[in-house]
């Protein structure tokens, strides 16, 4: 069994020895000789260091080191913008629910107002300004809602800000 193996790789080795140093029709075609090119075995330059240089490694190392740095800046910008979506999110939430409850109250709003509430998880500020239309029962209310940072107590810049027309019935002055 063992010289059958051995008998069948000495055989596939010949075959390739002689492939690789057989002409070559497109050596031939060209006007090229056998003697005007060197014909070497490619199993002789696999066995010659194959391998490749530090200059080689060290560059493809580079490469792969600028691509890994921008992948990571792309996948933080994409989260930060994620987590900014879902901030604004949660923030046109908070203003949906003011402007609800001053309907379904029917506050009549009379300059400024602001409170600080806690709702989806964070606290924020809400601040609304009222202005007069054309008619004395309808009035703009601007709904402007801001992060507050529990740790320092202040108020980030606004969030998201909302516009909406309050509406009284005529009979109230």
């Amino acid at each position: 069994m063992r010289a059958k193996s051995l008998q069948h790789r000495l055989h596939s080795c010949a075959r390739m020895k002689q492939y690789f140093m057989t002409p070559r029709p497109s050596n031939i075609a060209l006007g090229l000789s056998c003697e005007a090119v060197p014909l070497r075995s490619n199993l002789a330059r696999i066995n010659h260091f194959s391998g490749f240089t530090l200059l080689e490694v060290m560059v493809a190392l580079a490469i792969f080191a600028t691509a890994a740095v921008a992948l990571t800046k792309v996948g933080m910008q994409y989260t930060q913008s994620t987590a900014h979506a879902i901030l604004r999110t949660k923030a046109q939430f908070v203003a949906l629910n003011e402007i609800s409850m001053m309907e379904i109250n029917r506050d009549w709003l009379q300059g400024t107002a602001s409170k600080q509430i806690t709702q989806q998880g964070e606290t924020w500020q809400i601040d609304k300004s009222a202005q007069a239309t054309i008619s004395a029962n309808v009035q703009r209310v601007n709904v402007q809602v801001s992060l507050v940072n529990t740790e320092t107590g202040k108020v980030d810049s606004g969030v998201t800000s909302l516009v909406f027309f309050n509406h009284r019935d005529g009979s109230q002055p």
